[in-house]
């Protein structure tokens, strides 16, 4: 069982399942809007559009990137009716579908570890940058690697920006703080530093043939 099963393709799954699920949570939760009436009580709460939009771009960058190695399913109910068309075996439908309930799972967990944006992180303040930071360079970093494609980048800028992710690039935090004198960013840089190492590593490993 499983012996002509591509590993790297369900490597693929369970990372692009992880980037779906941990940015499109954190998009959504970072731009979650709440009507308060006249006595200061929560009458109802809904998704901001920038998150919907958030979620459908990471969808959109996660196609052009791992379309080519295994499909983009990121669903057993896309993975299953391609099982029922002949059209992938059934090892590689049960790997699939389990890779991408541990992508999905991963991504909950680390939204859940570093809850960006809000006071509940379970992480202390420096080990949850740089672990943000990590997790975007490396999303971004995999992504500018893999295609040049304008659209493709413009949404991946997009999603890190979006989901508070926006500190990937180590030269901005160190240039302010060389001209204006602000605090070493020292966490983010390293974060920033080891995601672009995994996005390499990636895209060495998993996405090239």
């Amino acid at each position: 069982m499983f012996e002509n099963t591509n590993w790297k393709a369900v490597s693929a799954e369970i990372m692009g399942t992880f980037f779906l699920v941990f940015f499109g949570v954190s998009a959504l939760a970072n731009n979650d809007i709440t009507i308060i009436n006249n006595e200061g009580v929560a009458e109802y709460s809904f998704t901001g559009f920038v998150g919907l939009i958030t979620l459908a771009l990471t969808l959109f960058v996660l196609v052009h990137v791992l379309g080519p190695v295994s499909g983009c399913h990121l669903n057993p109910v896309i993975t299953i009716p391609i099982f029922l068309s002949d059209k992938i075996d059934r090892d590689t439908t049960l790997a699939y579908i389990c890779g991408q309930i541990i992508g999905a799972c991963l991504g909950f967990y680390l939204f859940e570890l570093i809850n960006p944006g809000t006071n509940n992180s379970i992480l202390d303040g420096d080990a949850a940058l740089l672990l943000a930071a990590a997790v975007g360079t490396t999303f971004f970093v995999t992504s500018l690697l893999t295609t040049q494609d304008p659209s493709s980048i413009g949404a991946t800028l997009f999603i890190v920006a979006s989901t508070a992710f926006s500190d990937v690039n180590p030269a901005v935090p160190l240039g302010n703080m060389i001209v204006n004198d602000v605090d070493f960013m020292f966490f983010g840089i390293l974060g920033s530093l080891i995601g672009c190492v995994a996005g390499w590593a990636i895209k060495e490993n998993i996405i090239d043939q």
